[in-house]
Parts: C-alpha cells; sequence; structure tokens
C-alpha cells in the first residue's frame, strides 16, 4: 500500500521546488502502467506461473497492490515488491494505455451506483480534491505523459511512504529475512515530507439540488447531510461512528423504516445508509429508488426534523458493529481487507479498535444528537433519459 491516491493531485515533487498540478486520475493510471515491465513478459502472467491472484486498485488516498496465493508464497512476495518498485515507463506504453484507460471510464460511467457515489462528492464538497473521479475523465487522461509519471511515483513510491501488509501462516522470521534481504538490493532516494496541496473545504455543500437524466429503468435518488467534524470534541471516528448510528436507528431496518415504505410500493429496493469521512467532513448518505423521489425527500426531511434515539436500539446497532468488526478474523482476505481499510482510514493499523469500539456509549451519543447540525444537505436525482423534461 502507498500512502497515494487520486485526491494527491497538487503536490511538490520530489526533487524539486514548486507545486506542481498533475491531471486527474494519474494515480490510477500510474497503478496500471506497474504491471508492465521491461522484459516484455507482464507481471499478471508471472503470478499465474506461480498459481496466484494479483490485482490493485486506487481511491482517494491510497493506491493497493495485492496477491493472494496457496503455493509459491516467497516467489509472491519477491515478485510484487519487485514489480511495485521497479517503474517501466516509456512514450510508447503510456500511449498505449490511454485507450484502456478509456474504455474503463466508459464501463464505469454506465455504472450507476459508482456515478451516483462519486457524484455525491462532487456536489457535496467544493475544494477538496476527492470531489473529482479517482479514475480521472478523457482529457486528463490525454495529458498524462511518462515524465509526470516518473515524478509522481518517485515522490510518493518509497518505503517510508509505503506499507507491506502480510497475512500467512509461513514462519515470521523468514518472512521478515525475506523482505529485507529483497529491500538491502534496492536503492531509494531519502524521503522529506511530502507537500501536498489541500485546499481548506467550507462546510457548506458545492450544490444543495440536482436531477441528472441517464440510462436507468427507475429513479434513483441520493440525500446527503455534510457535517464538520471540528465542530464537535470528540475524535473523527467516534463522530463517525455515533452518526453512522444515528442514521441507523432512523432509516436502517432495525426500525423497518424502508421496510414500511417498501410495503406501501412508495420505493423499489431497499434504503442504503453511506458514511464517508474526508479531512474535516463527513458526509452521511440516505439512497434508494423509488417512482416518485419528491414524494421520498419529503419523507426523509420529515424523519430527519423528528429523530429519535434510545439505549436499547444504540446497544443493538454497537453490537452489531462489533461483531462484524470481529467477522473480520473469520479468513485471511478479510483480515487483509480490514488492515489496509484499517491504513486507508488512519494512516496506520490501530490495535486498539476493538476496546475503541467497546467504550462507545449511549451518555456520549446521546450528547452528540443534541448537538449536531443536519441541515447542510444536498439532493441527487437520477432519472430515465426517457423522462427528461
Amino acid at each position: 500500500v502507498t500512502h497515494y491516491g487520486s485526491s494527491n493531485n497538487e503536490f511538490v515533487p520530489t526533487c524539486e521546488k514548486e507545486m506542481v498540478s498533475f491531471p486527474k486520475g494519474i494515480a490510477h493510471f500510474l497503478e496500471h502502467k506497474l504491471f508492465e515491465s521491461s522484459d516484455n513478459e507482464g507481471v499478471f502472467e508471472k503470478f499465474k506461473k506461480f498459481g496466484a491472484d494479483v490485482n490493485a486498485f486506487t481511491n482517494h488516498l491510497i493506491t493497493n497492490y495485492y496477491f493472494y496465493c496457496t503455493d509459491n508464497f516467497y516467489p509472491c512476495l519477491e515478485e510484487l515488491v519487485n514489480f511495485v518498485l521497479s517503474p517501466y515507463f516509456t512514450d510508447e506504453n503510456v500511449e498505449k494505455e490511454k485507450p484502456i484507460i478509456n474504455e474503463e471510464i466508459n464501463m464505469t460511467s454506465d455504472n450507476v451506483d459508482r456515478y451516483i457515489f462519486e457524484e455525491i462528492f462532487n456536489m457535496t464538497l467544493n475544494t477538496n480534491p476527492n470531489k473529482y473521479r479517482t479514475i480521472g475523465d478523457k482529457i486528463n487522461v490525454s495529458k498524462i505523459t511518462k515524465e509526470d509519471l516518473y515524478r509522481c511515483y518517485n515522490t510518493f513510491y518509497n518505503p517510508k511512504n509505503m506499507t507491506l501488509i502480510i497475512v500467512t501462516n509461513e514462519n515470521e522470521e523468514k518472512v521478515l529475512k525475506t523482505i529485507k534481504s529483497n529491500q538491502s538490493k534496492k536503492k531509494f532516494d531519502k524521503l522529506e515530507k511530502i507537500d501536498v496541496k489541500l485546499p481548506k473545504e467550507v462546510d457548506n455543500v458545492r450544490k444543495e439540488y440536482d436531477v441528472f437524466y441517464d440510462n436507468v429503468s427507475k429513479p434513483e435518488l441520493s440525500y446527503s447531510i455534510k457535517v464538520n467534524i471540528n465542530d464537535y470534541h470528540i475524535s473523527r471516528e467516534k463522530l463517525a461512528f455515533y452518526l453512522y448510528i444515528l442514521f441507523v436507528i432512523n432509516f436502517g431496518k432495525i426500525t423497518g423504516f424502508g421496510l414500511s415504505l417498501k410495503e406501501k410500493n412508495m420505493i423499489n429496493k431497499d434504503i442504503g445508509i453511506g458514511s464517508n469521512m474526508y479531512n474535516d467532513h463527513i458526509i452521511l448518505s440516505v439512497q434508494t429508488s423509488s417512482d416518485n423521489p419528491e414524494e421520498i425527500i419529503k419523507i426523509i426531511e420529515d424523519k430527519l426534523n423528528n429523530l429519535q434515539i434510545n439505549k436499547e436500539d444504540f446497544e443493538i446497532v454497537k453490537k452489531s458493529y462489533i461483531s462484524n468488526f470481529v467477522y473480520y478474523f473469520s479468513s485471511v482476505s478479510s483480515i487483509v481487507n480490514y488492515l489496509y481499510n484499517d491504513y486507508y482510514d488512519s494512516g496506520k493499523i490501530n490495535n486498539d479498535k476493538f476496546m475503541k469500539y467497546k467504550e462507545m456509549n449511549y451518555e456520549e451519543f446521546s450528547k452528540i444528537f443534541k448537538e449536531i447540525n443536519l441541515n447542510n444537505k444536498s439532493i441527487l436525482i437520477m432519472k430515465p433519459k426517457n423522462k427528461e423534461e
């Protein structure tokens, strides 16, 4: 995992002095290009020979390269570290990648859930770079050069800015010895603090209401609330936890809110609840599909004006949260997912997360409930193209 994602778009490249703005989507483009090697044998083919699965993904804050295997663990481990730390960019292979990325842009644009997810941040955030799509757009992709990729790579792909997460039943000392031996053969520049531009985000949403027309069969609705973390005197993690509980209690299955709407044929699918934390703000969202989204908006707003909490519901959701956390440790892939998500959220692995969940209490939750301001809203409706007005 390297602490470099699509939001790191403006920064001072290593060995330079001036802030540089790079094309949007370059972190994702860079992820793609690291799978190409100078020996003309693709990384995927190498792992295929080991009987292993290798892949990667980029989000707003990190890029993650990973493999799963049942055999050949040590060859896979060395290959992972080698290809991630051995960039090979040429003018030709960069140009060859652009149509592939553009096709991925087309595919993701047809994914309604992903489109809505990304549009929520575009509507709620003003200057925060998380408002832009991770994958970028065709205009920005066309601007990416070999030189851009190397400048980004040399800045962020340094072991001091990266974390290697391993979940295995192999001998720990042997694993560490393998990694140290591999790293000792490589040379890395001394990493200074990376100066990344992070604009100050205002509290107001960028757009309060918007309607899109796209290839959907039924109207889709997202109702989002933007909350400033600094307005409350508790940790970011606690505030996010309490706000999520508040929405689960009032809009989740525990109160039957969504079930009641489904039984009345007012919504076409279950209510989804989202919670995302970006720098100084938390964005909470309620999503569903309805033939009459305007009516559902009124119902959601009426609910927001009359939110209810009680200790019994709080304890039920808290126990559910804790049980989901424990369930992470039921499989190797789940453990890895938990660990890199923890790193993604806080830049480190938290060993005391279970106790932090246990310490959440109704009294503190009640205090936050009395103080919370949920008036900063943004509403997105996506309607079928044949209904376009």
